[in-house]
């Protein structure tokens, strides 16, 4: 228990020793201790977020596989065919030999 109190007993000089001797170390030892509070606040914002935002098991899933089938096949084919090319290719003028 003595370690733990001189541990926390010579941060807090620490302290006070950096603010005694300018603002500026002040500015930088807060800056240096609230970067691990903000990352873990950070990181506990992050997993609460995925874990109560994702989709719960319902009965709605299979309506929805239907409307993905659907879509599949409504779709338009996106090849595009190589008849452009040739139709860009005869319209351009032909170089002097």
């Amino acid at each position: 228990m003595e370690k733990i109190s001189f541990f926390f007993s010579a941060i807090w000089d620490t302290i006070l020793i950096k603010h005694q001797e300018g603002i500026f170390n002040t500015i930088c030892l807060a800056v240096l201790l609230g970067l691990p509070l903000l990352v873990i606040l950070t990181l506990l914002f992050i997993c609460c977020h995925c874990c109560w935002s994702r989709p719960g098991k319902s009965s709605q899933q299979p309506e929805r596989n239907k409307k993905k089938k659907k879509k599949k096949k409504d779709e338009e084919d996106l090849w595009i065919s190589a008849q452009p090319k040739l139709l860009q290719m005869e319209k351009r003028p032909s170089l002097p030999v």
